[in-house]
Order: structure tokens, then sequence, then C-alpha cells
């Protein structure tokens, strides 16, 4: 998930659920680099890891 949606390993341990939308298939990282909100892509076998998971 990290290298397909380019996030750092300290925005990966603060993501949470309610920061995926999958309906748009975007995350929401929160306090980024520069402490500003983005956005970033989900891709569709992330999608699908996420739910086995």
């Amino acid at each position: 998930m990290m290298e397909s949606a380019g996030l750092r390993v300290g925005e990966v341990i603060k993501l949470k659920p309610e920061d995926i939308d999958t309906n748009r298939k975007l995350i929401r990282i929160k306090g980024a680099k520069g402490r500003k909100d983005r956005y970033t892509l989900l891709s569709d076998i992330a999608l699908q890891t996420l739910r086995l998971y």
C-alpha cells in the first residue's frame, strides 16, 4: 500500500479506517509533510487487500 499510494512510513502508521474513501478510491493523509492534509489514490489491488485484511 505504501508503494502504490506513495505514502511515508509515518503516514501509514497514523492511518485510520475513516481516512480511506472506498467509493472515490482516495486516502486522506492528515498532517502530512509540512502539516498539510493531502489526498492520494487508492489502487484497486490495495483496496482488495484491505478488504481481505
